[in-house]
């Protein structure tokens, strides 16, 4: 069975660092903190960006998480049937209890 695809794995690699700070990151940390090229690291950043997984401060040039990822996370949760039935219930007893409802999901 063949290997994974090198370049995947980095671009999951740069998704899992921006997820990992509370801040943005550059070039320079992002291919620093992987140990990759800057070449390298820009061209999957700009992949990601274009396809809106990544974003781009105008200002500051630093990168962080795009919506599209918020999009794609929300289709996952879409298809859990568990989530489609417990929506029903935990909206009542919310509006019963006054209280804000969190529904999870051991994974």
């Amino acid at each position: 069975m063949p290997g994974p695809i090198q370049s995947l794995s980095r671009a999951a690699a740069i998704m899992r660092l921006l997820a990992g700070g509370e801040r943005r990151l550059g070039l320079s940390e992002v291919s620093t903190a992987l140990d990759l090229a800057k070449g390298t690291a820009h061209g999957i950043l700009r992949t990601l960006q274009q396809e809106g997984f990544v974003e781009q401060d105008p200002e500051t040039g630093k990168y962080q998480l795009g919506a599209e990822l918020l999009r794609l996370g929300q289709s996952y949760l879409d298809v859990h049937e568990l989530r489609a039935r417990a929506l029903v219930w935990a909206d009542d007893l919310a509006r019963a209890s006054g209280e804000t409802v969190y529904l999870g999901v051991l994974h």
